[in-house]
């Protein structure tokens, strides 16, 4: 615990100063300013956090092209440093005054202790628990191959799933502290924190007296958290970028709730869409949000705004670019298993029939069947089979989605009955009859700030199209149970702020709020309570000290032109140590006469 809590104040520290240097840049751009009083004003960022995760995103894509060319280790942390001490240097009075007045902010609202237990819980579950089965298979191998080599070309024909390329893993590798003897793995936890934090906001409700919609997406995140929490030890994939769409969902609502009109922070939200793609790919349909701020910019901003969205364009170019070179150097594809994209013919490339092979087992071993025969079976067959294999709350979930579907589509044709009964009166000049129904609203709600229809259905429909793209793909719950949680979280939040400001407001509203706090510290404190029950007996009184490792298998091992490889004697599982391994013996062959010359497949 104590590792844990060390590297993540480095992680905050290095992270922030990241974050504040590209985010003033990025600010700093006369064409990037918001409009106030007809003139352009520089964009003040107003979340704390934004600094930390866009840090967390330079940080990612630096570690990405540095294993270009070196190992992701003690080199690549003293370079960090030094960008950061330039950086400190230079913004010292602007950060020192920020961070001096987040500190009145936090003593102000009596939020200090609270961040700091928070810190301490997460810190906690993050030094010992289980790890997941992929970070023996795979995970463990392909950050240790960062760490040492970087990057080797057809490192996919040595074992498919090192193809399997992540930008989570360099992230992991800059931050796990190799050099020093062993590979911590701490950053899935550190996602998991930030998430944590913004889910504190929760305590607003009390200063609002009344909930919001993205407090309904906060709670959600808790129960997730909660799931996580003896898990987020592992450094998985899927941990990383559920939380980031979990920040990127709940900060897109807070905008929406706060009516925000400038395009800055919408874009940086996109660029965060960008980044937890490089992370899994099955976060893409959200790329559908990124709607909203170009609207904005060609509705809205008329100063500069080509340069805006040509800069904007270039930010999410340099986020995504050295992860599909990664992918290249890999696998030989641009990304791996996608087959249809074929633009190159290296000589590591990962042979395009194994590659179909694997990508139709993923597809299948999500559906619940194993035999990549079974992969053309309609889905009036698979389905019903997978349905039933759900759990009880997904099950409900999911139904639950199927009612929010319909509701979804009764409220878009009204709004769309609305906007074109708006738009005709406008052309022909009739004046507008008062009716229950306006624009943006098909409930006649009270005056406070709240999500308009509009802004709430193009959300929700980003996340049923996030649950489609899920379902069709690899619909196994470990991949995706947010994809099934999101829809009808955040349509049953609507429903019920509706029902709160038609129903609940006036003599009633002193009593409702409060109710609504102690339901919600009541589902906290159960669900905590709950994980301590099941943690303590079996936690390892030394993880106190130093984070759980890795864990170890038995191997065996063989020679390839004079160079050493092992395998697992049971099962597909190495583990970090011993290096270099994969689950099988050979099926590969050496490009050159080291490691660090790659492999190519073994030809048929």
């Amino acid at each position: 615990m104590l590792s844990v809590i060390l590297i993540w104040f480095y992680v905050l520290i290095t992270t922030y100063t990241l974050g504040y240097g590209v985010l003033k840049l990025l600010t700093s751009f006369s064409f990037m300013c918001e409009m106030k009083g007809g003139k352009p004003q520089p964009y003040k960022i107003r979340f704390q956090e934004n600094y930390i995760v866009a840090g967390l995103i330079v940080a990612t894509v630096y570690s990405q092209v540095f294993s270009l060319f070196a190992g992701v280790g003690i080199a690549a942390n003293i370079l960090m440093l030094c960008a950061c001490v330039a950086i400190a240097y230079k913004y010292r009075r602007e950060i020192f005054l920020k961070l001096r007045s987040l500190a009145r902010v936090l003593d102000s609202t009596n939020s200090t202790y609270i961040y700091i237990i928070v810190f301490l819980v997460m810190a906690f579950g993050a030094s010992e628990g289980i790890m997941h089965y992929d970070t023996g298979l795979y995970h463990a191998q392909a950050i240790h191959w960062i760490e040492k080599y970087g990057i080797v070309k057809g490192l996919g024909n040595l074992h498919l799933r090192l193809a399997y390329n992540s930008a989570a893993f360099p992230l992991t590798a800059l931050y796990s502290f190799s050099f020093t003897g062993k590979s911590y793995h701490v950053m899935s936890g550190f996602f998991a924190l930030l998430l944590a934090w913004q889910c504190i906001d929760l305590k607003d409700i009390a200063r609002r007296r009344h909930p919001v919609v993205p407090d309904f997406a906060r709670l959600l995140a808790i129960y997730y958290l909660f799931t996580i929490y003896d898990e987020m030890v592992s450094p998985a994939s899927d941990y990383f970028v559920t939380c980031l769409i979990f920040y990127i969902i709940i900060h897109w609502l807070d905008l929406n709730v706060s009516k925000e009109k400038a395009f800055v922070p919408y874009a940086f939200l996109s660029m965060v869409i960008v980044y937890a793609i490089t992370i899994k790919l099955s976060a893409a349909a959200f790329l559908i949000l990124m709607v909203k701020p170009i609207k904005l910019l060609i509705e809205e901003k008329e100063y500069g705004r080509r340069k805006a969205f040509f800069t904007c364009f270039g930010f999410c170019l340099l986020i995504a670019i050295p992860f599909f070179i990664r992918n290249i150097i890999l696998s030989g594809w641009l990304i791996y298993p996608v087959t249809a994209i074929d633009l190159f013919n290296f000589s590591w490339e990962i042979p395009k029939g194994t590659a179909e092979y694997d990508a139709r087992e993923i597809a299948v071993y999500g559906r619940g069947y194993t035999d990549v025969t079974q992969y053309d079976i309609p889905y009036s067959q698979w389905v019903p089979q997978w349905f039933k294999n759900l759990g009880t709350t997904n099950k409900i979930m999911l139904i639950g989605d199927a009612i929010s579907f319909v509701i979804y589509v009764i409220w878009a044709v009204a709004l769309f009955i609305i906007n074109r009964r708006q738009a005709y009166h406008k052309k022909h000049g009739i004046a507008e009859k008062k009716t229950k129904l306006s624009k943006g609203d098909v409930f006649k709600l009270s005056r406070r700030r709240r999500i308009s229809m509009s802004d709430f259905l193009w959300v929700e429909f980003t996340c049923f199209a996030a649950l489609l793209f899920w379902f069709t793909s690899a619909p196994l719950v470990r991949y995706g149970a947010m994809f099934i949680w999101l829809p009808v979280t955040l349509m049953f939040g609507k429903l019920f702020m509706a029902f709160y400001n038609r129903a609940l407001t006036g003599r009633f509203e002193n009593i409702s709020y409060r109710a609504i706090i102690i339901v919600s510290l009541l589902f906290i404190a159960y669900k905590g309570i709950r994980v301590i029950v099941m943690e303590m007996p079996t936690y390892d009184i030394n993880c106190l000290i130093s984070q759980q490792d890795y864990e170890t298998f038995e191997t065996d091992s063989y020679k390839v032109d004079g160079m050493t490889f092992y395998y697992p004697v049971e099962g597909d599982r190495a583990g970090y140590n011993p290096f270099p391994s994969a689950p099988t013996k050979g099926g590969f062959e050496l490009r050159g006469s080291s490691l660090r010359d790659g492999f190519n497949a073994v030809q048929q």
